[in-house]
């Protein structure tokens, strides 16, 4: 069975691009050896990521993830089964989405599902916006 699971964390300061990047590069690999899939989204200094895989894998990779120094306080939103996986073929996408809403206004409307995510915890006003980024190319 697939499982989904998402987190919500505060970046660290001064975290470079180059440092996200490398985030990237290195989920893009692990990740398709452990047939994980997901999204690693940038707003407002905070990460929100959602991954797709065996629940045993994406909930150590989990643990792993909370003692990165990249970030902190991370708070998982969600952990559950799903029927079907929303990155397809996709390891780790990431989007930033700071940098999107300046160009396409139209994902404020996005943008302010993640607030509710950021603030208030809230994983299924989040889910909206994940899937709307799925979609993106």
């Amino acid at each position: 069975m697939i499982y989904s699971l998402c987190y919500v964390s505060t970046k660290r300061k001064n975290l470079t691009p180059s440092e996200v990047r490398s985030i990237i590069d290195y989920s893009n690999k692990k990740n398709s050896f452990d047939n994980i899939t997901g999204i690693l989204i940038e707003y407002k200094n905070n990460f929100i990521q959602y991954l797709e895989g065996d629940a045993i894998r994406i909930y150590e990779l989990f643990e792993k993830i909370k003692s990165d120094p990249r970030h902190q306080k991370v708070s998982l939103l969600q952990y559950s089964p799903i029927e079907e996986r929303l990155f397809e073929g996709w390891s780790m996408s990431h989007r930033d989405l700071d940098i999107m809403i300046e160009k396409d206004d139209q994902l404020l409307e996005c943008a302010k599902s993640l607030d509710d995510v950021i603030l208030n915890k809230s994983f299924w006003n989040g889910i909206k916006t994940i899937e709307v980024l799925s979609n993106l190319n």
